[in-house]
């Protein structure tokens, strides 16, 4: 900040985003800070995380999940389930989109005609499959109905609800996203800032601060500096684990930890022809210790997993394959897979592999320590880090070796028809490794069919020893969701999904006031 302006915002207490930015309106606003751009404002076309934690203040679902990752209503005032192929909602009254507009039961049924229409090409569209078709006998009432039982239906509802008008922008409309959610989107400007202002007719009660804004601060050190200097009220997962002390010191933030659901993960191209071989993807399961990663890296801050699914989850088995760190027995699969050290303890490689991650700073010190241990046992890595679009727009692609990502709020065991059933490579799931396996197939298509819990975790039960003995991921570990936060803010609650929507619901104190 230039010396002129720094005195100006000591007296002012407004803050710039840097010399020439805007500055950021006054009045009382939170300020968040992240470390990349989302991708996409229209809830049925974004995948990334990013932009789902954005997209929550500007749209209501449907239905959604509360604080302990509970389903509840949310645009529906009822939900009933006469027989298992029938869905009725009831909507609640008065509830207006931002431009005034009423919403009714057909803007529900055009959110999810559209999903489901080829022409819109939404990856959500896999979800809806078992899907009949969508009735609205009158403007307060929708109903779904099903050509086949479906317990992952409930998930697949929890999309941000659009106004049917939506159409008339086709896929432009998350340039000026229309909602009925607790704030109204103002603007936003690439690489710099999105803005959102409170909805004051929201049908829940308006926000009690006026502004939240959301910072794109790439940089670690930048988003630090920015929360301790009061640019940013609060940063959640953003930032390294051992940056943690320092920032539990300051007397100006709290610290607020909750387990989480996100699950780290290593994934495979399987159309590679050196990792389609199952002994190189065991080797690399086995040179990999994730434990000094827990330890060291994350500060234990994580646990290590053997599934998407965390130990307590009711569709968790017990006895799933593991794959200890054993580098012996990592070079003994990679000569028997056709790849023997050409050097023996010397410096050439058996082979190379780009591992592709985002610019985050941890997770590229995750990558290079992932890295050396490859190289121990004979595998040269090439790390390739990425702004978050060009990255995550790879690996949607298929453009791709090896790469790390989270997936963020799994809840309900259906992920896995999602992400492993061979019908759904993108753009019709999210198989971006291209796994295929007819068994696993059959399991999770039938598991979805049921709807009691045990039945349908035996299946699950097979279809992840299935999974886990073919290896198109590497499980990692499930995460710890951190967050920084102005005391001055009241009422924030951390999601185990790493959802920020309480926010909505957050005081924020008047400077006079004794931060909480």
């Amino acid at each position: 900040i230039c010396p002129a302006m720094l005195l100006a915002l000591m007296i002012s207490g407004v803050f710039l985003t840097g010399c020439g930015s805007d500055p950021t309106p006054p009045g009382r606003n939170i300020i968040v800070g992240l470390e990349s751009n989302p991708t996409q404002l229209d809830p049925r076309l974004s995948q990334d995380a990013v932009s789902g934690q954005v997209q929550r203040f500007i749209f209501n679902r449907l239905i959604s999940r509360d604080e302990n990752n509970k389903p509840r209503l949310e645009l529906a005032e009822s939900w009933e389930r006469p027989t298992q192929l029938i869905h009725r909602f009831r909507i609640r009254p008065n509830v207006r989109f931002h431009d005034g507009a009423l919403l009714t039961s057909a803007d529900i049924k055009y959110t999810f005609d559209s999903i489901r229409d080829p022409a819109l090409a939404s990856p959500h569209a896999a979800g809806l499959r078992e899907l009949d078709r969508i009735e609205t006998p009158s403007p307060d009432i929708v109903v779904f109905y099903l050509k086949e039982p479906s317990a992952g239906l409930t998930d697949s509802l929890m999309l941000g609800i659009v106004p049917r008008g939506a159409g008339n922008a086709g896929r432009k409309f998350g340039e000026n996203p229309v909602g009925t959610g607790p704030f109204r989107f103002t603007r936003f400007d690439q690489d710099e800032r999105i803005e959102l202002t409170a909805n004051n007719k929201y049908f829940a009660g308006p926000p009690k601060y006026d502004r939240l804004i959301f910072r794109i601060l790439p940089e670690e050190t930048v988003r630090i500096l920015e929360l301790e200097s009061g640019g940013l009220t609060m940063i959640q997962n953003a930032f390294s684990p051992d940056i943690l002390p320092r920032l539990a010191a300051n007397p100006r933030l709290k610290i607020l930890k909750r387990e989480g659901t996100n699950f780290t993960y290593l994934g495979f191209n399987m159309n590679d022809p050196i990792l389609s071989r199952l002994k190189v993807r065991k080797a690399i399961a086995h040179a990999i210790d994730r434990k000094p990663i827990v330890k060291h890296i994350l500060k234990g801050l994580a646990t290590l997993s053997d599934s998407l699914l965390p130990q307590e989850h009711w569709a968790h088995p017990k006895g799933l394959p593991s794959y200890d760190h054993n580098p012996a027995l990592a070079k003994k699969l990679l000569d028997e897979a056709g790849f023997p050290d050409p050097d023996g303890e010397g410096p050439l490689p058996r082979f190379t592999l780009v591992y592709k991650t985002s610019q985050n700073e941890l997770r590229r010190r995750i990558a290079t320590v992932i890295g050396n241990q490859l190289r121990r046992v004979g595998i040269h890595m090439r790390v390739r880090a990425y702004e978050w679009g060009t990255f995550f727009g790879d690996i949607r692609s298929g453009n791709f070796q090896l790469y790390s990502l989270t997936w963020v709020g799994i809840s309900d065991p259906d992920i896995y028809r999602y992400i492993f059933h061979s019908r759904f490579t993108p753009p019709n799931g999210l198989n971006r490794g291209h796994y295929k396996n007819s068994r696993v197939d059959a399991l999770v298509d039938e598991a979805r069919s049921l709807v009691e819990p045990g039945e349908r975790a035996t299946l699950y039960a097979k279809a992840q020893r299935l999974i886990a003995g073919e290896l198109p991921y590497v499980n990692l570990w499930h995460s710890v969701n951190v967050a920084a936060i102005d005391r001055r803010v009241s009422g924030y609650r951390v999601y185990p999904n790493e959802d920020l929507i309480s926010l909505a619901n957050a005081r924020l104190a008047e400077p006079s006031e004794k931060g909480r």
